[in-house]
């Protein structure tokens, strides 16, 4: 019970648009209107400035941070199949809001924020330099959004699985990839697009 309560409360946490709120209540804007209609902070800043954006991102990785935070701290697991399983779906249920919110009719964003929170609580901040580190290498070398999210959360489970080596993390990667992959789907067949400062580049070989 205590497990489908955790995963309940973050799958409602996960649920409210933040955004969809910061746009419409504080900056007269339907972010859904913006750019590729996602319902995601980015919208908000390219639509209202980066003052309501970085609101919006701020609450919406906050919303996944603090369930899964709190959550990982009642809970106990103590290493069964069954208590591992249901810990990914407790770090995982704010993602899963985020992209099928029943507040929005289940068309939701690409929940990259909320991800960034639930990877901040398991990983107890570890994971922000990581994030930093990954997606300024990646977006520098290419500029296709979708390759370097996914690849960067790839970059998480190459790190922190031998860290932590637990199931739990394994499996709630697993379906934070799937989900990441699904929502990105339209964007794959674009291909890898690497920056002008790569494909103008001239090397010469040793001689």
């Amino acid at each position: 019970m205590e497990f489908a309560f955790w995963i309940l409360v973050g799958f409602l946490s996960g649920s409210i648009p933040w955004s969809v709120l910061v746009g419409k209540f504080l900056a007269g804007l339907d972010v859904r209107s913006v750019g590729d209609g996602n319902p995601g902070s980015a919208n908000v800043w390219k639509g209202s400035g980066s003052a309501f954006g970085v609101l919006a991102l701020i609450l919406d990785i906050t919303k996944g941070f603090v369930p899964v935070y709190v959550g990982f701290r009642y809970l106990s697991p103590e290493g069964s199949l069954g208590g591992q399983l249901a810990l990914s779906l407790v770090a995982f249920a704010p993602i899963l809001g985020h992209a099928f919110s029943p507040f929005l009719k289940f068309r939701g964003g690409k929940a990259l924020a909320t991800t960034a929170g639930s990877w901040t609580a398991i990983t107890d901040g570890l994971v922000v330099p990581l994030a930093c580190l990954l997606l300024g290498l990646l977006h520098g070398v290419q500029k296709n959004h979708a390759i370097t999210v996914t690849l960067c959360i790839v970059g998480f489970l190459l790190v922190f699985f031998p860290l932590k080596q637990e199931l739990y993390l394994g499996a709630f990667w697993l379906m934070n990839i799937c989900l990441v992959i699904y929502k990105h789907r339209s964007e794959y067949s674009r291909g890898f697009l690497p920056r002008g400062w790569i494909s103008s580049a001239r090397f010469v070989p040793w001689r």
